[in-house]
């Protein structure tokens, strides 16, 4: 017998994604300054010069090794992905598109692009997997694999309920994809708990889903979140849920009460990184919880040495443009990737021989000996475990070059 339940607080009639602060658009002042610099590195796309990220993980030295098989699919589960942008069109699988939004999976023509440009969280996680090494703007962490858009946001307020999650997960199953990349939480609990029946029936309508699609071949990956929560404590206050109502101030067991999909068993949790290889300021952690760890920027601790000197991750945004954005958001799409990357080197493997693979080639920096970001004498997060396995970090943080050889 399975449980039933309302999946939201507010009637029927934006906000579930988690990166972190407004989008930075590239400025053609700095557009300039990449591209020069990138002139000058034979192979690279015009505004790589900004890319750390891909640096970080060897994926530019990847490509050219193997840039991943056109039979491996990404689909970024999200706000919808703007296919006709010149970096991802040559890799946007349209047969495995679709809104899922209602519940019921619409493949219309251009069902799965945004609703308006500011729904731009699904097209900037697309270009970070797979944007095209085509001569145009940047590279995706596997430049070689196709992508997919399955849109499950909310037209009124950009949530992303359950029957919309639930609807991607099954179509995702459905339709050969191999992977999913899941870069929000599913509103409008930040955590569900257990000894809730409405939130009890969230999880198991979820996990049923994201299950059957394990079963059908397909990895989950998803960002572990951006509240620098330790999702192995005793404890973690939430004050803001639900988010389609009024917030309710309310302390809840991490044991109990779930982040989904990131929680689910089997998904692949992926926590931020900045260009320092520490943990990003921001992100979500927790010893046994943390799969593994990837870029998803840091613009206020750590920045890189580039033309912009700019943090963030850049990527692709609708209409043609890019912009910079940090979150665990940005994480889970290049560990998604890398992930890519191994099932187009072993495409035999299962979603678990898949999430070990991608949790072997990943390097672990081990726990900080302090971690006081801000100078204040305070520690800001505590991380647990060693060298091998930890909360900041999990296995480790993803390597793309190790992936392909």
């Amino acid at each position: 017998m399975h449980s039933a339940g309302a999946t939201r607080t507010a009637p029927l009639t934006r906000a579930g994604t988690t990166d972190v602060g407004a989008a930075d658009y590239v400025t053609a002042a700095e557009a300039a300054r990449t591209e020069a610099v990138s002139a000058g590195t034979p192979g690279s796309e015009p505004l790589e010069a900004d890319q750390w990220d891909l640096r970080a993980i060897g994926a530019d030295k990847a490509a050219k090794i193997n840039p991943g098989s056109r039979k491996v699919t990404v689909a970024v589960i999200d706000t919808g992905v703007d296919d006709t942008h010149p970096d991802l069109a040559p890799n946007f699988s349209a047969s495995q598109s679709a809104n899922c939004v209602g519940g019921k999976a619409d493949t219309g023509e251009g069902a799965w692009r945004p609703y308006t440009d500011d729904d731009y969280h699904g097209t900037h996680v697309a270009g970070e997997i797979a944007a095209a090494r085509n001569g145009i703007g940047v590279a995706g962490v596997a430049p070689g694999v196709k992508v997919a858009g399955i849109k499950v946001s909310d037209p009124d307020n950009g949530l992303f309920y359950p029957e919309n999650v639930v609807c991607a997960f099954m179509f995702a199953a459905d339709h050969g994809v191999e992977i999913t990349n899941n870069s929000y939480y599913v509103d409008p609990w930040l955590y569900n708990c257990m000894d809730d029946p409405d939130q009890r029936a969230v999880v198991d309508a979820v996990n049923r889903a994201q299950l059957y699609a394990q079963r059908k071949g397909t990895l989950h990956v998803a960002s572990a979140g951006n509240s620098n929560h330790d999702l192995a404590s005793d404890a973690i206050d939430d004050a803001s849920s639900p988010n389609d109502t009024t917030p309710v101030e309310r302390t809840i067991d991490p044991s109990e009460c779930f982040d989904l999909p990131t929680q689910l068993p089997g998904v692949v949790t992926v926590s931020a990184t900045g260009v320092q290889n520490l943990k990003s300021y921001y992100s979500t952690y927790g010893k046994g919880v943390v799969d593994v760890a990837a870029p998803g920027g840091d613009g206020r601790y750590q920045l890189p040495d580039t033309p912009s000197k700019n943090g963030r991750i850049l990527s692709t945004m609708p209409g043609g443009e890019y912009a910079f954005l940090q979150g665990t958001s940005m994480a889970s799409p290049h560990a998604a990737g890398v992930a890519a990357l191994l099932k187009s080197k072993h495409p035999w493997a299962s979603p678990a021989s898949l999430q070990a693979l991608l949790k072997a080639q990943a390097d672990n920096p081990g726990c900080p000996d302090s971690y006081d970001q801000d100078g204040d004498g305070t520690q800001d997060a505590t991380c647990e475990g060693g060298d091998r396995v930890n909360g900041f970090y999990g296995f480790g943080i993803v390597n793309a070059l190790r992936a392909v050889k």
